[in-house]
């Protein structure tokens, strides 16, 4: 897939096919991963995968009750968080957690910046992502790092689902960026 396409037609993905991922494949994405750049080179990040549908709708149920418990009751995520409908995950095939090794916010960024390319190599290979940043505090929760296996000392930046998307949605429209020239 050409770049600007990429760019251009890539979605976040809430509808997903019950089809696996191959170990192969994400181990694939996360090499792609960790092409994006990184400062001083420090390639701050770690991976945690979660595999598995069923795996991940136990594990989106608890998510869903942390976030309610955590998250102020006028938030629209909240809302998200109580309703009995909402699945967090999505019936993704896969989670991958993206890590930084230190609370240096630098490390935080390049962890995001691996998260764009994780997310646009899966478009390029008909996959689809969707970034659910309303599982990041329960994810960086001491007690839910030990029950998953993440280090302690690794913090949780960029929670990806993956999977066999069902469609390709339409583009969210976007508003004209605003834009300063600085003298």
């Amino acid at each position: 897939m050409e770049l600007m396409e990429a760019l251009r037609t890539r979605r976040a993905i809430r509808e997903f096919s019950t089809a696996s991922i191959e170990k192969r494949v994400i181990e694939e994405l996360i090499d792609d991963a960790v092409l994006a750049p990184s400062a001083i080179n420090l390639q701050p990040w770690r991976f945690a995968v979660v595999n598995g549908t069923q795996r991940l709708h136990a594990l989106g149920m608890e998510a869903k009750r942390h976030a309610a418990a955590h998250i102020p009751a006028d938030s629209v995520l909240h809302a998200r968080a109580v309703d009995p409908a909402f699945e967090i995950f999505h019936g993704a095939a896969a989670l991958i957690i993206i890590c930084a090794v230190n609370g240096d916010p630098q490390s935080s960024e390049d962890c995001c910046l691996a998260g764009a390319y994780l997310m646009l190599a899966a478009h390029a290979r008909g996959l689809g992502t969707c970034w659910i940043g309303l599982s990041r505090l329960w994810l960086n929760d001491k007690a839910v790092k030990a029950e998953l296996g993440i280090p302690a000392d690794w913090y949780p930046v960029a929670p990806i689902i993956l999977g066999h998307r069902k469609t390709l949605p339409p583009p969210t429209p976007r508003e004209k960026p605003t834009v300063v020239w600085c003298a």
